[in-house]
């Protein structure tokens, strides 16, 4: 037996977000999503942490952020501009070279880089080279990155603005849900 549900303009529109042109149908995208709830409830996640779109980004602490793994970086800004490369290293690896000037020895950069780095040229085992501080810095999660970008950061006095979104995907945080970080 057919069932005739009534959907708001807004769930409508959510939905033709999620599905497949030429594939899928209403039906078909509620399906997926029940399958999706059944999958979390079995895992012991009872519920989907939601967000409407048009609440906006929510608001994270910097020095006690969620896990951000399974997130893109949708956009960041340093002191009001924003970052054209905008990753979680990315954002590492900009902070590194406005940082430059107080990098004078071993020991400067020792305090203020709390990821792993050698100096010199290093382009192997995840390592970047960045040219205008003479240093290789390696690759990070996106936990690593944020704390290491973050110290510097606050130890420069370097205003960040980052915001992102969770993947939906088994393992992130807040699936689905836009988040902002400020420093």
């Amino acid at each position: 037996m057919a069932h005739i549900v009534e959907l708001s303009d807004d769930t409508f529109t959510r939905l033709q977000k999620l599905a497949i042109p030429l594939v899928d149908t209403v039906e078909t995208v509620i399906i997926e999503g029940c399958k999706l709830l059944e999958e979390r409830r079995a895992i012991g996640q009872a519920t989907v942490p939601t967000q409407l779109p048009e609440a906006g980004p929510r608001q994270f602490s910097a020095a006690s952020p969620p896990n951000l793994t399974h997130t893109k970086v949708l956009s960041i800004k340093l002191e009001g501009t924003p970052l054209s490369h905008a990753t979680w290293n990315g954002l590492l690896y900009e902070i590194i070279r406005r940082a430059k000037s107080r990098l004078q020895n071993a020991d400067d950069a020792r305090r203020l880089i709390i990821v792993n780095f050698v100096p010199g040229k290093k382009d192997d085992e995840g390592y970047r080279f960045i040219p205008e501080v003479g240093l290789s810095v390696q690759g990070q999660d996106s936990n690593a990155a944020w704390r290491g970008a973050s110290h510097i950061a606050q130890q420069i006095g370097l205003r960040v603005e980052a915001e992102f979104v969770w993947r939906t995907k088994n393992g992130a945080e807040f699936p689905g849900v836009t988040g902002r970080l400020s420093i």
